[in-house]
């Protein structure tokens, strides 16, 4: 807390009184952190016309509310909120915004859900149902919603598929991260920090204070819809966590969000080989002796690039002794790709894994969106309604993270990334760096070959003293499996970045 004046220490420790014990969410899902954060200093917190709110058009009091769809205490902040506003009518309105919390990396997806319904003037009904539902945010669980309430599904699925509703999401991420906010939920009523879960009755202390300090102000001359900029008129710009107090207990969060957060991760020793599983989806024969495996998103530009410039001259280069197979790393960046991913497995459930690889980089492919991963597989042949019910199995969604799984023990953390016979080459290089590398491979598999190992056999003698799985970079890693694949920190170099 900021130092108070001698004739205010009165009213703080009566406020304090009111508001009660909190409770702060956590940075892991099944433990709570109690905290009390209140700053009789007001700070400036923007509200818009087009803002999502519940309440008066023109309040006394207007609360703030950061809050993530995956957060439990956000979700009884929300009924507390429903019903402050059924007892203070016109004279209380309650603003969403978008929040995240460390551990609940799927919360974003139901934020731009939420926002996805709101294109379709469904905001609310859709962020009522998310909080009744808090425990799954899979894209089957966030079509059913869809369904539910009775929105174009085909529209709104495209919406989440294309990241139409990132912005909005984003941009109250950077507001909170501006005004130093970090456990959810967080509240500024009439600028008056709040921090974690609050009762009624703490609540209705709050702002029964507030409709009496604005109720004067009309009485000398402020029109009740200048209310709240007149209360930003005497607020302070700047972070809720710049003084000492508050920097202790946001150190203490700190540290245990760090603890929550994944390990960094280290980074593949070029010099090493590592035995990367093979009989993924690819192309080239079967028994190649050199096995190139690319990591891939179908939303990078670098992957293009490879796609349309090295992988095709390699292939034409060594027709019979490489084999390309694809992993799939859709990065947080590109918010399509994993769509796209699941699609391209799908498809090679039936037996068109290459023809649809090869439209989903090409260029009159159209957006990346669930209609027109549906058309592509309609023009390769594909049955279209298995394709569908495909789409949404659990098998192709374990399947894609099995891939983002290994790139994470192997340390990949970009895209493309290869590596040859095990041997690892980040971001797009030259063809010759490859067949350097290619040929020396052949070279070993020669003379094994005229030792009198079957060619059949070549890969796996070439691959004999490579680093197995526990040896892997990352191997000693607790690496969770993510709920929405994406990308720990990037990697330098020509690799795209998340």
């Amino acid at each position: 807390m900021t130092r108070a004046p001698s004739s205010s220490l009165s009213r703080i420790g009566l406020l304090l009184a009111l508001i009660g014990p909190l409770a702060a969410c956590p940075a892991k899902p099944d433990k709570q952190q109690a905290a009390v954060d209140i700053d009789l200093r007001r700070f400036v917190v923007n509200v818009e016309d087009g803002d999502y709110a519940i309440g008066g058009e023109q309040p006394l009091v207007t609360i703030v509310l950061w809050s993530d769809y995956a957060c439990a205490p956000c979700g009884r902040s929300w009924a507390v909120m429903k019903h402050l506003v059924e007892d203070y009518g016109e004279d209380l309105r309650v603003v969403y915004r978008a929040g995240t919390v460390p551990g609940f990396q799927h919360g974003e997806r139901a934020a731009e859900a939420a926002f996805a319904a709101g294109g379709q003037g469904k905001f609310w009904d859709m962020h009522w149902r998310l909080f009744e539902h808090p425990d799954d945010f899979s894209r089957p669980v966030l079509r059913k919603h869809a369904e539910a309430i009775g929105l174009d599904v085909p529209q709104f699925m495209d919406d989440l598929d294309t990241g139409r509703y990132a912005a909005p999401r984003v941009r109250d991420r950077r507001q909170a991260a501006a005004l130093g906010l970090s456990p959810l939920p967080a509240a500024f009523a009439n600028g008056l920090f709040v921090l974690g879960f609050k009762d009624e009755a703490g609540w209705h202390a709050l702002i029964d204070r507030e409709i009496a300090s604005a109720r004067k102000m009309m009485q000398e001359g402020i029109k009740r819809a200048d209310v709240y900029a007149e209360f930003m008129k005497t607020a302070k710009r700047g972070r809720v966590d710049d003084n000492d107090e508050a920097k202790r207990l946001q150190a203490e969060r700190a540290a245990a969000a760090a603890a929550a957060e994944p390990a960094k991760l280290d980074s593949p020793d070029a010099r090493q080989r590592y035995a990367i599983p093979t009989g993924a989806a690819g192309f080239g024969p079967a028994d190649a002796p050199v096995v190139l495996v690319e990591f891939i998103d179908y939303e990078c530009p670098y992957c293009r690039k490879a796609h349309t410039e090295v992988v095709p001259a390699l292939r034409e280069q060594y027709p019979d002794d490489l084999r390309v197979e694809i992993r799939h790393l859709p990065l947080e960046i590109h918010p399509a790709a994993a769509a796209a991913a699941r699609a391209a497995i799908t498809a090679g459930e039936q037996g068109k894994f290459g023809e649809y690889h090869e439209r989903l980089f090409a260029d009159d492919r159209g957006a990346m969106v669930f209609s027109t991963f549906v058309r592509v597989a309609e023009e390769l042949g594909l049955d279209v309604e298995r394709f569908k019910r495909d789409f949404q199995t659990r098998e192709v969604s374990d399947a894609l993270a099995a891939d983002v799984l290994l790139a994470r023990y192997l340390g990949v953390q970009g895209t493309p990334g290869f590596f040859v016979n095990g041997r690892y080459v980040d971001g797009v290089r030259s063809a010759e760096t490859f067949t350097t590398i290619i040929d020396e491979e052949l070279e070993r598999a020669k003379q094994l070959e005229a030792d009198g190992t079957a060619r059949a056999e070549l890969h796996d003698a070439l691959m004999r003293e490579a680093l197995g799985a526990d040896q892997f970079p990352n191997a000693h890693l607790e690496v969770a499996q993510p709920t929405h694949p994406q990308q720990d920190p990037a990697s330098a170099g020509s690799a795209d970045q998340p």
